[in-house]
């Protein structure tokens, strides 16, 4: 089974609640979407810890960033890269 990991802040970049779906590339897009309802959306401890009243058609007052989880990360020094 692929991997999705969900990190959970309660500020993010915006000033609101963020959610972060690292996700294998393997994943088939129905999995993370369940995942994503189980876990997030639907969730209804975390919605209230988070200060949303949340139901199941409006999802709004969060942002939720889904990206590829990538095993190596390249760490690369601009001043060094430049020059």
């Amino acid at each position: 089974m692929p991997k999705v990991e969900i990190l959970v802040s309660k500020a993010g970049p915006a000033g609101i609640p963020v959610a972060e779906v690292l996700v294998d590339p393997s994943a088939p897009m129905a999995a993370v979407a369940a995942t994503i309802q189980k876990n997030i959306t639907r969730n209804a401890d975390l919605l209230k810890r988070l200060g949303l009243k949340g139901c199941g058609a409006c999802i709004s007052g969060m942002d939720i960033n889904i990206r590829h989880r990538f095993d190596e990360v390249i760490q690369v020094e601009l001043e060094k890269a430049a020059g």
